[in-house]
């Protein structure tokens, strides 16, 4: 996709763009791919795929782990053993370990980032999760209590990495580049799904399970160096960016004062009705997704009989899907906004509805199908259709307060944690003995929380800057974005 003609206009002039400033700061055409917000992108796009690669790649891991294999004795009888002999209730448990320590740094992290830098807190982050996933197999011989107590670490970890990288947007990215900028970051994190559910299927089958945690957190950590040296927390930091693009993206931010400064207005946050429209559709989008992430591979091999590589390759597919969906929403959003076609609150809306809703239905579709292509397809569209929720309640804190958009992603990122501590425990409980009735009740429940959240959003969510949120350098709402207020 040629990002410099595609609709969400990331190579635009202010003209269009320039919200609250009197200067018309304009790149050279056809310069983007050479810009330094290009290549903040690029690498928050690697960085969530790092991300994802390191949670989704143990869904995998564990199935090779815990997997019945032919043992010949010395006598010469064949025998079914399992290097780890852990039941679904204790699996379930195992793979919920990284969120027990997720949850507790959503909150900090907003506010480490808005301190020192989300630059610096999103590195972190990353990179201490990458040596602790290199460490992981050393772990796991050792006993189903060491491993989680280092998956407990890495949750620990990640967790600092969403509400931070807010704090990156909200000084790097232009007001009508926001979502696409955040698209295709986010879209990273899908990417890591894609890859780490496409090849360690084949690691496990060709390398061994262990050489999942050694590749995944490698890149990883190399990935932290390039980051920590190259990405700066600000235009005005950067040494390299030019100053046409400097003056360019200081033109056209929202509020350009120093986030440093601003004490949050805790009382207004935690009354405001786009804060809990945020909060509900994290929690119903992460109920959904982490459902995805830790039961698709256990799924296809109970339901369909498939050999782990196929797996893999097939539970990778919904999010290349996705990926490919997000290419289109997020700079059709932008446009959207831009051109006033729609509001960016209904901009949001709609994204949730078309999300939420056909994920729903697709759910439904599926779970009750016992053609293996009907399941398949329905899976992958299930997934790939997110791509508009998703990118939708990831921008949001921007629309209503940029200047808290890392600690309010934080608050809301808490509660859609929880999700990732009670899907893979409620589904180790529910799915017993791999039928197709007891996966039906687990998907079903997904798909009310799909339309819980549609409906919660639709009335409460937000798409301008709230008076609370507002500084001295706020420019004034337009009547439409006063409605919006209201």
């Amino acid at each position: 996709m040629d990002l410099n003609h595609c609709p969400g206009k990331f190579e635009v002039s202010t003209q269009d763009l320039a919200p609250n400033t009197e200067t018309n700061a304009e790149l050279p055409r056809g310069k983007f791919w050479k810009s330094r917000r290009f290549i903040v992108t690029f690498m928050g796009l690697l960085g969530f795929f790092n991300v994802y690669a390191l949670r989704v790649s143990f869904s995998v891991a564990i199935v090779a782990m815990t997997r019945k294999l032919n043992v010949t004795t010395e006598n010469g009888t064949i025998i079914e053993e399992r290097e780890f002999d852990w039941d679904s209730k204790q699996q379930g448990i195992v793979l919920s370990s990284f969120f027990y320590g997720y949850v507790f740094t959503q909150f900090l992290g907003g506010i480490l980032a808005a301190r020192f830098g989300g630059h610096v807190v999103f590195g972190i982050g990353i990179g201490g999760s990458s040596v602790l996933m290199m460490l992981s197999p050393l772990a796991a011989k050792l006993g189903m209590y060491p491993l989680m107590i280092a998956r407990i670490i890495i949750g620990l970890f990640e967790g600092v990495v969403y509400p931070s990288v807010q704090d990156v947007y909200s000084r790097w990215a232009p007001i009508y580049e926001r979502t696409t900028m955040s698209g295709f970051v986010h879209s990273g994190s899908h990417l890591g799904t894609f890859g780490s559910f496409l090849l360690s299927g084949l690691f496990a089958q060709y390398l061994g399970w262990d050489s999942i945690f050694y590749v995944f957190g490698g890149f990883g950590f190399v990935w932290f160096i390039v980051w920590m040296i190259y990405i700066k927390r600000d235009p005005e930091s950067d040494p390299r960016i030019s100053p046409e693009e400097k003056l360019y993206i200081q033109s056209n931010l929202e509020d350009s004062r120093d986030k440093k400064s601003l004490r949050p207005p805790w009382k207004a946050i935690f009354t405001s009705s786009a804060v809990y429209a945020l909060i509900t559709a994290n929690f119903c989008d992460t109920w959904t997704n982490y459902t995805f992430l830790t039961q698709i591979p256990t799924f296809l091999n109970d339901i369909l009989k498939f050999n782990l590589g196929t797996t893999g390759i097939l539970a990778a597919a919904p999010y290349l899907v996705f990926i490919c969906l997000a290419a289109v929403a997020s700079p059709l959003s932008d446009f959207l906004r831009s051109r006033k076609i729609l509001s960016t609150q209904n901009v949001r809306k709609s994204g949730i509805a078309i999300g939420f809703l056909l994920s729903g239905a697709f759910l439904v579709i599926m779970s009750n199908s016992s053609d293996a292509t009907t399941i398949i397809v329905f899976l992958i569209l299930a997934v790939g259709v997110t791509a508009f929720s998703r990118t939708s309640y990831f921008t949001n804190p921007l629309d209503f307060a940029p200047n808290y958009a890392s600690i309010i992603m934080g608050i809301s990122n808490t509660f859609g944690t929880l999700p990732g501590i009670v899907t893979p425990t409620l589904a180790g409980f529910i799915v017993r003995n791999g039928t197709q009735d007891e996966w039906k009740i687990v998907f079903y429940i997904s798909t009310g929380f799909c339309i819980l959240g549609t409906v919660i959003y639709a009335i409460l969510a937000k798409g301008s800057v709230q008076e609370w949120a507002k500084s001295d350098k706020t420019p004034p709402a337009t009547q439409s974005e006063a409605r919006e207020m209201r």
